[in-house]
């Protein structure tokens, strides 16, 4: 066989493959880019991705959001919500859909698009968010002083109602600068006002102007009402699309942003104990050692007759009097847990349950006592008044 045929065969073959990987490879691409043609609402400003979800089956045209708080759990910022769908929510105070959480990017990238939409359908009388100011929700290197570090968009550490930018010494953002710099950027278009219920669709200055010539002339109602501007809720919808599940830890530093709790440098972990808590906690866990140390004294008074009614009493519940000791060793360990996990409520019940148990036991040893000293000194009262 004549090499020049092989050799135009085999290029013939490596032909056949490069346009068969190139029709692949543009099928393949074509696949990944159809959610953001369909779903993509042809928006060039969506370059985190966010808007490819289909919003079809979100209808929350009378919906509202409700931002409670930012937060911050494993190093990660969030923004605390909750979410109405119903007309009939009462300025978002009834018929939520839940209370969630979503990371600090998304949702402030949602309240940019949904910024720039209410501007559009006001006809540009509404106000857009600074596009200098979302590039600080990507690590940013900054130079200040002859100083370099990183910045990075975050939550307001003192009230956990607002945003600030917050300074970091690598360029990942993860080891926050010693050091708060006063670098005056201004964040004021991040306009997140938490606390306040925010209706999912502004209005329209189409709506407005319908409702008002329909109440002037009723026969134009069908005009005007063709006018009023029917849009999307890009906010809500991402919420909705984007929401985590608000756990135990989540919900209780939400609470503590709203009784006005400091935030820490690294953000909450849990709702703590406040100092008069702390007071009390030292008070009760004192008390505690008291009333047992004052019932092993008062025992010991007992008499003979009294010690085996009572070993009997424990018997008879099942109980071997030399693991007693152990059982109140373990519960003071379980107690310690539940403080040092920050388990309020259960290391209150405990520690509240375990000094009634204690001072109710002190206070039967001793009653038990001073019966047995007032019928001994009756007795004594009656022998020496007959001598």
């Amino acid at each position: 066989v004549n090499p020049s045929i092989n050799q135009s065969i085999n290029q013939a073959n490596n032909m056949k493959t490069l346009q068969l990987q190139s029709l692949m490879l543009y099928c393949l691409t074509s696949l990944l880019l159809l959610p953001a043609v369909v779903f993509g609402n042809n928006d060039e400003n969506d370059e985190y991705g966010m808007f490819y979800f289909d919003p079809s089956g979100m209808d929350f045209s009378d919906g509202a959001i409700y931002p409670r708080a930012c937060i911050t759990q494993s190093g990660q910022d969030y923004v605390v919500f909750d979410l109405f769908q119903s007309a009939y929510h009462n300025q978002c105070k009834r018929r939520s859909l839940g209370m969630y959480k979503m990371d600090l990017v998304s949702y402030v990238v949602a309240t940019a698009k949904q910024s720039k939409q209410d501007n559009e359908v006001n006809g540009g009388n509404g106000y857009e968010v600074d596009g200098d100011v979302l590039d600080y929700l990507e690590c940013q290197q900054y130079y200040y002083n002859n100083n370099m570090f990183y910045l990075k968009l975050g939550c307001r550490e003192n009230t956990g109602k607002g945003f600030q930018i917050n300074a970091y010494n690598d360029m990942y953002c993860t080891e926050k600068a010693n050091t708060n710099y006063n670098l005056g950027i201004d964040i004021s278009s991040l306009r997140v006002s938490f606390e306040t219920c925010k209706s999912c669709v502004t209005q329209s200055r189409y709506s407005q102007y319908g409702n008002n010539n329909n109440n002037n002339n009723g026969g134009d109602a069908y005009y005007y009402e063709e006018m009023q501007f029917d849009y999307e809720t890009p906010m809500c919808s991402a919420a909705y699309n984007y929401a985590q599940n608000c756990n135990g830890g989540c919900k209780r530093a939400t609470r503590k942003v709203a009784k006005g709790g400091s935030r820490s440098s690294g953000g909450y972990s849990g709702d703590g104990f406040s100092p008069l808590g702390k007071f009390f906690l030292c008070v009760m866990s004192l008390s505690a050692i008291f009333f047992l140390l004052a019932s092993l004294a008062q025992r010991k008074k007992m008499s003979k007759t009294d010690a085996v009614l009572e070993e009997a009493a424990i018997k008879s519940a099942g109980i071997d009097k030399k693991y007693i000791p152990r059982i109140f060793v373990g519960v003071a360990i379980f107690i310690i847990l539940l403080i040092l996990l920050r388990r309020k409520i259960l290391a209150w019940f405990f520690l509240t349950t375990v000094n009634v148990a204690l001072l109710s036991y002190w206070i039967h040893l001793k009653n038990k006592a001073d019966e047995k000293a007032a019928v001994g000194g009756f007795q004594l009262y009656s022998e020496g008044a007959a001598a």
